[in-house]
């Protein structure tokens, strides 16, 4: 047996790191839309509903809108699955060269969250 037959021959799967990245991003984004609201409308609609805009045309806007924000919620959990999901097929590991280890694009992250 060689050196070369004993040298590991994997790099560490960045593109898994990216997709935890993304996870604990998604998970916060939901959070703080969510952050003392039952729903991220209630911030606009409530001062609306209690006096601050007095006329029918406001509580057919306020009942619209929160018909559109509903699964909200639903959507970010949706979004953690799918990239939980996608984890759990990604291997900690992978072979030398492969997209997935150091030819990754690190910096993608970056200039794809802002």
């Amino acid at each position: 047996m060689t050196p070369e037959d004993a040298e590991d021959k994997t790099e560490p799967n960045l593109f898994r790191s990216t997709l935890q990245s993304a996870k604990s991003t998604v998970t916060t984004c939901g959070d703080n839309v969510y952050s003392g609201y039952g729903s991220p409308l209630d911030a606009i609609a409530n001062p609306l509903a209690n006096g601050g805009w007095v006329c029918k045309e406001a509580d057919t806007w306020i009942a619209e809108m929160k018909d559109q924000c509903t699964g909200i919620t639903e959507a970010f959990d949706d979004a953690v699955t799918a990239i939980q999901t996608r984890i759990g097929t990604e291997p900690d590991k992978v072979p030398e060269n492969d997209w997935r280890g150091n030819s990754w694009p690190r910096q993608w992250r970056v200039q794809n969250m802002y």
